[in-house]
């Protein structure tokens, strides 16, 4: 059986520039990136050939909530690269305490059999979030932090980030906790000060969940968790539907924070990729219309945009490139989950890959250098 798969087109190259070039994939790795175009490869890419895209927030898709229900995790991976996403985080709203192992058990036994998108692990978001900044979340279910709950879940397998409010008492001694297992912690679902903020960042936060969406606002005498996000290197997430950010504030934040400061996320629910009605969002009832989730009083509950989506509205919003909206979808999550060999296109690297046509619209993904989603190339 031959593993080999040629590509070539215009190509998303790592320093930044699209040329043409031809791209030999063996197995599961880039094995060969040559300059020029190939009229016999196998596929030819008419706008972009990109790395595939990773989402650090999925809270479900295809109506599947992931929250309630992990063990199909499967059915969201393998449908995901019609977004060009070629890896994932399903995240886990706050929940009853007692059912968190489970929760997390039944994703990562889940994830074994999955294909099409790769699963990273587990993103818990909560439940040591805010009570005043607690969004769509069940404030009921909100606990205080517990270093012995922490580390009980710390030595489990498959948590990858953790989004907690770094001024709650105990904070800091969580990330220092969580850190020292290897785990990502996000300061989100917070009304934390500046200073409260910096702290956190000092005791080893390393992204934002979702920019400027529950948290602290930006003020000039207290510029908040927002304000410490953009005024340091810290990335941070951002849902760039128009909706849960004003474009006008994607324009500004992109200015502060660059490509290499940003992460595209979906924080899409269960209704991504279905049609309007009511869902679910945890144990949260959600009226999905044509653009947006939320809960009956107005609040949003997650988003139905896809990451395709995201990375052409980041173009129009800011004027930023196209190398640079495909970055926030690409190397800089890479970068925040410290993947090694994921999100750039060189020899050696992952083959998950994307191709986009002149409309930046998927025609083809490949998750481990196999083909997983072939659509219309016009």
């Amino acid at each position: 059986m031959n593993n080999n798969l040629v590509l070539s087109g215009p190509t998303l190259l790592p320093d930044g520039s699209i040329s043409e070039a031809t791209l030999l994939v063996e197995g599961g790795s880039i094995a060969r990136v040559a300059p020029g175009l190939d009229p016999s490869a196998d596929i030819i890419a008419k706008g972009c050939i990109a790395p595939g895209f990773i989402d650090l927030q999925v809270n479900g898709a295809f109506g599947v909530d992931l929250t309630n229900t992990g063990s199909a995790v499967g059915e969201v991976a393998a449908r995901l690269p019609e977004t060009g996403v070629t890896s994932f985080l399903p995240t886990i709203i706050t929940s009853p305490f007692e059912s968190y192992a489970r929760l997390v058990g039944d994703i990562v036994e889940a994830s074994r059999g999955a294909t099409g998108a790769h699963v990273l692990g587990v993103h818990l978001e909560g439940p040591y979030l805010s009570p005043l900044r607690h969004g769509a979340h069940n404030v009921a279910l909100l606990r205080e932090i517990d270093p012995d709950e922490i580390m009980h879940w710390a030595d489990g397998v498959g948590i990858r980030i953790v989004t907690l409010a770094p001024e709650l008492p105990g904070a800091l001694d969580a990330v220092r906790m969580l850190r020292s297992k290897g785990i990502v912690v996000s300061a989100g679902h917070s009304d934390a000060t500046f200073a409260q903020t910096m702290a956190g960042f000092e005791a080893g936060i390393t992204w934002g969940t979702h920019l400027f969406n529950a948290m602290s606002e930006l003020k000039h005498r207290e510029p908040g968790l927002p304000g410490a996000l953009l005024t340091s290197s810290v990335p941070c997430g951002l849902i760039a539907d128009g909706i849960h950010v004003h474009p006008a504030a994607v324009r500004l934040a992109f200015r502060l924070k660059g490509a290499d400061g940003m992460t595209l996320v979906t924080d899409a629910m269960e209704a991504m990729g279905m049609p309007p009605g009511r869902y679910t969002l945890g144990d949260r009832d959600v009226i999905v219309d044509t653009t947006s989730a939320r809960l009956a009083d107005g609040t949003l509950a997650g988003s139905i945009l896809t990451v395709d989506q995201a990375v052409r509205n980041v173009v129009e919003f800011t004027g930023c490139s196209l190398a640079e909206a495909i970055a926030m979808a690409t190397a800089t999550p890479a970068r925040v989950l410290g993947l090694e060999r994921t999100g750039r296109i060189a020899p050696g690297w992952d083959a998950d890959l994307v191709i986009l046509n002149e409309t930046l619209h998927v025609t083809h993904t490949v998750a481990a250098g196999q083909v997983v989603y072939e659509g219309q190339s016009e």
